[in-house]
């Protein structure tokens, strides 16, 4: 079954407004599944995050590594103020933990993620997920391109950034994952043959919604 990002949100919602999951708990079952996929020879982890939710589960995704004695450095492209609320809890965490968290905001900020991508062996992407829809420009691509020229493996958080998670065609550039870790089911756009280059092995991980809401939504696709 394949996911467009419509059905993905859907499901969020009716787990949100219906079942009362809050938002931020759907967001920590997503980032423990990510560990899950994240062999244990690497040791020197970078989580490049945006502002949005997918942003905020690879914060989390990040913690959790901390926590397991791993060496994590965190960079988040944008500003504090651009932060989701759930991605915005994760970052208040991270600060309590005194963790390394950088803000990319211009070309000076690049030199520092540079330096840090030279020396780290993973990197986990998670500036865009499935909601992206215009072509990536600006500090966005330019983060992008460094990652791909520099970073030796790429795991992606649910979607290569810079991927159409409904088309898969390449908004200006995307991410080249090694690994992507995606959440209930694959996304229609990964069936596009373009995508494939992109997304490295793709796990597909279920995240403690329950059955019966996927299968609600399964009903809506074959309907439609």
């Amino acid at each position: 079954m394949y996911l467009s990002s419509n059905n993905v949100k859907d499901i969020d919602r009716y787990c949100i407004d219906e079942l009362k999951i809050p938002e931020i708990i759907l967001m920590e079952n997503a980032a423990l599944k990510v560990v899950k996929n994240i062999d244990e020879k690497y040791k020197n982890i970078i989580i490049v995050c945006g502002t949005g939710n997918n942003g905020g589960d690879g914060l989390a995704v990040g913690r959790h590594l901390l926590c397991d004695g791993k060496q994590v450095e965190f960079f988040v492209v944008g500003t504090k103020d651009k932060m989701s609320s759930s991605s915005n809890t994760q970052y208040n965490i991270l600060t309590n933990l005194n963790a390394s968290v950088n803000f990319i905001e211009s070309d000076q900020d690049l030199i520092k993620l540079e330096d840090s991508l030279k020396t780290c062996d993973l990197i986990i992407d998670s500036i865009f997920g499935i909601g992206l829809s215009r072509e990536v420009t600006g500090i966005y691509k330019k983060v992008i391109e460094k990652i791909n020229k520099v970073s030796k493996y790429i795991l992606a958080v649910d979607v290569p950034s810079g991927l159409n998670a409904n088309t898969g065609v390449i908004l200006g550039c995307c991410i080249k994952a090694n690994k992507t870790v995606t959440f209930i089911g694959e996304k229609k756009g990964f069936n596009h043959t373009d995508a494939k280059t992109y997304l490295g092995d793709v796990i597909v991980e279920q995240i403690s919604v329950p059955k019966f809401v996927v299968e609600k939504i399964s009903k809506v696709i074959k309907e439609d």
